[in-house]
């Protein structure tokens, strides 16, 4: 009996030792692999989101200690903001930065985080983002994507190439350009012709006419330079843009609990870099086109911007459907 029992702690004993080698070779192996992220945003590499594309940048490849390889483009270098988002879906990148105008094509209502006068600054803008990241991630799981990093671009106001604007008059008979059908919406319900144009484009249809003008936080305009084109800029505060860090789901679920944990932590604190970033960069880029020519004016009555909009808001999220007001409701319950 005594001998068996030898023998089978001999025998245990050699196959845990034959196992160790291969235990660690695995180990070994999952602690050297590397991955690549590429990634890329629509907008201008001197933008602040541009900025914070390369501090996430800077960040996962510094944390993961070259584990992780990153890359990243800016504006029109791979395309259209829809082609750079289908790359991201379809498994050719692993980043984009978009909401609303990239992936509402997949999921519609998440155009509602560019809706008229629901913000009531920046600060809120980034408290429902954050409070709504697990909402839009779990929106667009089904089409490979995950939401991190909410960042502000800054109140919009509208840059055009024919007069200011003071009232909602002033809007009639312009050509202004939206992302989407929201701004669109939004125009045609002031009194505007709205119309979509790419970003990309943007600057030679104001050149060539195609357009009237545009809307944008003035650091996107500056870092794209639409204001040698444009002259007026009227501040009207009516939409407050945002955009995630859009990863591909697949990507970051094939990474190892140790790797997701560095490019998620890095995600966000890129994007409260980036939104630090935004709050000061918004005057200085303003500062900067004034100098250089730009006229700006307030508009005489925010108020009556509100209110020409709000039988408008109200229908169309009604007209949309029941996905809709969810959202709607959502957003807006955050104080």
């Amino acid at each position: 009996m005594k001998t068996k029992t030898g023998t089978l702690i001999l025998f245990l004993v050699v196959a845990v030792c034959l196992a160790a080698p291969a235990l660690a070779a695995d180990t070994k192996s999952t602690d050297t692999k590397t991955f690549t992220m590429r990634t890329t945003t629509p907008l201008a590499k001197s933008g602040s989101v541009g900025k914070g594309l390369d501090k996430l940048c800077e960040l996962v490849a510094e944390r993961s200690k070259g584990r992780i390889k990153t890359t990243a483009n800016y504006a029109g270098e791979l395309g259209t903001q829809r082609e750079q988002v289908e790359m991201v879906h379809d498994g050719s990148l692993e980043v984009v930065t978009t909401l609303a105008s990239g992936t509402a094509r997949y999921v519609p209502q998440l155009a509602l985080f560019e809706f008229p006068y629901i913000y009531k600054d920046e600060a809120h803008l980034v408290r429902v983002l954050n409070a709504l990241e697990p909402e839009v991630s779990a929106l667009l799981a089904s089409s490979n994507f995950v939401a991190i990093g909410g960042q502000n671009m800054g109140l919009r106001h509208m840059l055009n190439k024919k007069r200011p604007i003071y009232t909602v008059a002033d809007l009639k008979g312009l050509k202004m350009r939206g992302p989407n059908p929201v701004y669109v919406g939004m125009f045609n319900a002031l009194g505007a012709s709205g119309t979509t144009t790419d970003w990309s484009e943007i600057y030679g249809a104001l050149q060539s006419g195609v357009i009237d003008g545009m809307e944008a936080s003035p650091d996107m305009i500056y870092s794209m330079k639409f204001h040698e084109v444009a002259p007026y800029l009227s501040k009207t505060n009516h939409i407050a843009a945002c955009v995630y860090y859009m990863f591909r789901k697949d990507w970051l679920e094939s990474l190892p609990a140790d790797l997701k944990k560095i490019v998620l932590d890095s995600a966000r604190e890129a994007a409260a870099y980036q939104n630090e970033l935004d709050n000061s960069v918004q005057s200085e880029s303003l500062k900067k086109m004034v100098a250089q020519g730009l006229k700006v004016n307030e508009v005489k009555d925010i108020n009556e911007f509100k209110k020409t909009l709000e039988p408008w808001k109200q229908s169309y999220v009604k007209e949309k459907g029941p996905a809709w007001q969810a959202l709607y409701d959502k957003i807006t319950a955050v104080k």
